[in-house]
């Protein structure tokens, strides 16, 4: 064959310039598509979340409905007597949690002791699957053990002053208005539930749906916090919890504030919205009021159960007075849309 009728042959493949291109496209195409996997997954977060609320809705008024009360917070006029645990222990059995109810001896402290069925387990290291938002990250279990929760009961507009008041407390004057004084974390002595904004507080108040006089669906029950905004007090993260009624420091899981606003994230580790620079992380005992709020790491707000049982979104935009109305009981301000 004559060797002038050969021809070059041509390899199939890309050049450098098509490769960058279509490395290029396909960039902008995990770009565009990222955004809406994480809103798909956040989306499947909240909506677990907001089960867990209603798991609390049905735990309250199950416990309501057999007592003819809601579940008392704490023990004492400031959570200091045995057993010093929280209205979420009593509400166990409602919570299909009867197993852990039953080992709870509730004539002892019972919080760093084994559970009286349970043979090592400890009621401080026990995380019931319904008390965590999946989408906060914050660890579960911190030393000691002691198991994170993310949600807490409504102290109403109540006051929630840290160890020293001199600092870092802005919000004061959105506390309810109350014959006697508003005492702190709803501590008092004797015990007068006139002075308890909320459904909630650190002392033996006994409160029932009659007291509600707002309108159940006015009034706002258990919503989400974050367990990393809190004091960490000696190392001891005891704040963090869904038990502890009294000790170094009282638990979000217990309760918490509308007169802090919603997402007011100033003691939270690494945050970028932080009202005022001298109170900001790591939390401590002068910027309780900052911390005791509701907040969560959904966009834009915070879930709540409401006192009638249904679980709405409140927008951290929401008029601040009108959050205080959601979250009194009885002070008979009207509330509009939200």
């Amino acid at each position: 064959m004559n060797g002038s009728c050969l021809r070059p042959i041509r390899r199939a493949g890309f050049t450098l310039v098509e490769l960058l291109v279509v490395i290029a496209i396909i960039g902008v195409l995990v770009a565009l598509l990222l955004p809406a996997v994480q809103a798909a997954r956040e989306a499947s977060r909240r909506m677990k979340c907001s089960n867990n609320l209603k798991q609390y809705g049905v735990g309250l008024h199950g416990y309501h409905d057999l007592y003819n009360v809601f579940p008392i917070n704490a023990t004492g006029t400031n959570g200091s007597a045995i057993p010093r645990l929280t209205w979420q222990v009593r509400v166990l059995p409602f919570m299909e949690q009867k197993s852990v109810f039953d080992g709870v001896d509730f004539s002892i402290d019972q919080r760093r002791l084994p559970l009286t069925n349970g043979g090592s387990t400890i009621l401080w290291g026990i995380s019931p699957p319904y008390t965590r938002c999946p989408s906060d990250a914050y660890p579960t279990m911190q030393p000691g053990p002691r198991a994170q929760c993310n949600y807490g009961g409504s102290l109403g507009s109540q006051n929630v002053d840290g160890t020293d008041v001199s600092k870092c407390h802005p919000f004061k004057v959105f506390e309810q208005r109350v014959e006697g004084g508003n005492p702190r974390f709803g501590e008092m002595n004797p015990i007068d539930k006139r002075r308890v904004s909320g459904l909630f507080a650190f002392s033996a108040v006994v409160l029932r749906i009659a007291d509600v006089t707002d309108g159940t669906s006015n009034t706002l029950m258990v919503g989400e916090g974050l367990p990393a905004c809190h004091w960490i007090n000696s190392g001891d993260a005891q704040s963090g919890t869904w038990i502890n009624s009294w000790g170094n420091l009282y638990s979000m899981g217990g309760g918490m504030s509308t007169i802090t606003p919603i997402n007011e994230m100033t003691t939270c580790p690494n945050s970028n919205r932080i009202s005022d620079p001298n109170c900001a992380a790591p939390a401590a005992g002068h910027t309780m009021q900052y911390a005791y709020g509701f907040k969560s790491r959904h966009p834009g707000g915070v879930q709540f159960t409401f006192a009638d049982g249904s679980v709405r979104f409140v927008t951290q935009n929401i008029n601040h007075t009108m959050y205080q109305s959601l979250g009194g009981r009885d002070e008979g301000n009207p509330v509009a849309e939200f």
